[in-house]
């Protein structure tokens, strides 16, 4: 059994030494070469990086590798850490994936409802597009996001490890949903923060995902590295939490901390 953590990067980075963890560069069609694995061979969606982010990587691993049992998403910036403040090793992980379906980083608990954070920072219509386009494709997920969306828990950054298996299952499901979703809408006029829309949209569809699955989670804290200010202020409140032995929740977190602390 295998594991790979694949790195999600737009610039050069000091990356782990652990041959477990590869870079991956995202939007190589359109950025320069970094040297770096990249995304934009075979079945690929590498130019849509400014609206999909991190999702052109994930599309394109989803597609084109298949030679790990396991497979994570991460970030240049942010990794899952142990409690040692540590990033995993194989062996640890392996032990983990015996026992839960996926590795998370900790549910956040937002201090407004999804729904009222997303109508409020970005384009509202765009959420209540997305819900349609379930309730069209995969009318048994519309009641969980419903549920979903009017709470106050999400995930994010879209990092997580899981198996290769459920990890196509879930990209299948994930990318009908964001392309029909793109075939609905018209972010042209949309700032460079709007723009980012189907990546802003795929965390919270990861949370609706696993609600309904019903997928065991193993969720551990995320280490920050090369951040930015707003990064900083989302590690050093996701800090106290932990100091204070609160591993259920990290909250309450502000929309725009949330947002501002994604790596693309």
């Amino acid at each position: 059994m295998s594991i790979k953590i694949f790195v999600m990067t737009h610039k050069q980075f000091e990356a782990p030494t652990d041959s477990m963890y590869v870079p991956l560069q995202v939007g190589h069609a359109i950025s320069p070469e970094l040297g770096y694995l990249a995304d934009d061979t075979g079945d690929n969606i590498s130019r849509k990086n400014k609206s999909f982010c991190e999702l052109t990587g994930i599309y394109w691993l989803w597609k084109n590798y298949h030679a790990c049992d396991y497979i994570g998403i991460c970030h240049y910036r942010r990794y899952l850490i142990n409690r040692q403040g540590l990033i995993f090793t194989e062996r640890e992980l392996m032990r983990l994936l015996q026992n839960h379906d996926m590795i998370t980083p900790k549910l956040l608990t937002l201090n407004t409802s999804y729904f009222n954070g997303f109508s409020q920072n970005h384009h509202q219509k765009d959420l209540l597009i997305t819900e349609q386009v379930i309730s069209e494709k995969y009318p048994d997920y519309l009641p969980v996001f419903h549920h979903m969306v009017h709470d106050v828990h999400t995930y994010f950054g879209n990092i997580f490890i899981t198996s290769k298996e459920r990890f196509d299952a879930y990209c299948e499901w994930l990318f009908d949903i964001l392309f029909e979703v793109e075939c609905r809408v018209d972010i042209s006029n949309y700032d460079n923060y709007c723009k980012r829309l189907f990546g802003f949209l795929s965390e919270f569809l990861l949370t609706v995902y696993i609600a309904k699955q019903n997928l065991s989670t193993y969720e551990c804290m995320v280490g920050m590295s090369g951040e930015k200010h707003e990064t900083r202020v989302l590690r050093e409140s996701l800090a106290k939490c932990f100091a204070n032995g609160d591993y259920q929740k990290a909250s309450p977190f502000s929309w725009k901390a949330m947002r501002n602390a994604r790596t693309f």
